[in-house]
């Protein structure tokens, strides 16, 4: 593994031990990162140790939930036993719910706010019943929230279904990644490590947050026989040195191990 020329800035530990090691002592602070796969690749699992971590570290941590409800992604992860109930919430899904737990009690409130955000500019007005989740709208949140609570670990999962949102209400490319950018932007400004998930693009197609982002972990899984193999690599990773082999990784009760 390659660890000359470390970056002397402030690490932040990702939750997978192999992970940071892998990284050179973790994630650099207050920077955007990628992680990338397949359905049922380990992202939003990987996302999840992430603010976990940030957590058992006494920081306050954010999931931005898109591809599912809040409470399905709870659900999904009940059979760990982790208390997810400091990780605040903000479901960025049409009809958009904000979930907060404190201790056994669940508390949904309708947040009409946080539907698409329509462009108030005379020539770019867009319909009425439009339900595509616009990228302003999860940033106007943020704002609102971040205002009074100091985040400093948020995961987007993921910003694959915004764009497929976007595309569908035929947002021009370069205004995406525009948004793209000054989401990215006001995050790193504002001292936050950010984790966002994206499912692969296609072969020699950059989008924006591959371009945007800091640094790129891809997991991989594919079957050998009746077998389930996975691997995480790092992509990149800008301003440190880091391990470029891919690793072999399991899913255990305790989340991601690296070998």
């Amino acid at each position: 593994m390659a660890t000359e020329g470390l970056s002397p800035e402030r690490r932040v530990a990702t939750g997978v031990p192999g992970l940071d090691r892998m990284l050179g002592g973790g994630l650099v602070a207050g920077r955007p990162y990628l992680v990338t796969g397949g359905t049922g690749s380990g992202k939003s699992l990987l996302g999840l140790q992430f603010l976990l971590e940030g957590i058992r570290h006494d920081e306050e941590v954010l999931l931005v939930a898109v591809d599912e409800p809040p409470n399905e992604i709870i659900e999904n992860v009940r059979s760990f036993g982790w208390d997810l109930s400091a990780i605040k919430t903000l479901d960025a899904n049409p009809g958009t719910r904000a979930i907060r737990r404190h201790m056994a009690v669940q508390e949904i409130r309708t947040m009409t706010d946080l539907k698409s955000m329509r462009d108030h500019s005379q020539d770019q007005k867009r319909s009425s019943d439009s339900e595509d989740i616009a990228i302003q709208s999860i940033q106007l949140k943020l704002r609102q929230q971040m205002a009074d609570r100091p985040y400093r670990r948020v995961v987007v999962d993921s910003i694959t279904s915004i764009r497929r949102f976007a595309i569908k209400a035929s947002m021009d490319p370069q205004a995406e990644r525009t948004e793209i950018q000054s989401l990215l932007r006001f995050l790193s400004e504002a001292g936050v490590t950010t984790l966002i998930t994206s499912t692969p693009s296609d072969p020699g197609l950059l989008t924006p947050e591959e371009i945007l982002t800091r640094g790129e972990i891809l997991l991989t899984r594919k079957w050998v026989g009746d077998r389930s193999v996975r691997q995480l690599k790092i992509v990149r990773i800008r301003g440190c040195a880091h391990d470029p082999e891919r690793r072999p990784f399991v899913i255990t009760d305790q989340g991601i191990l690296i070998s």
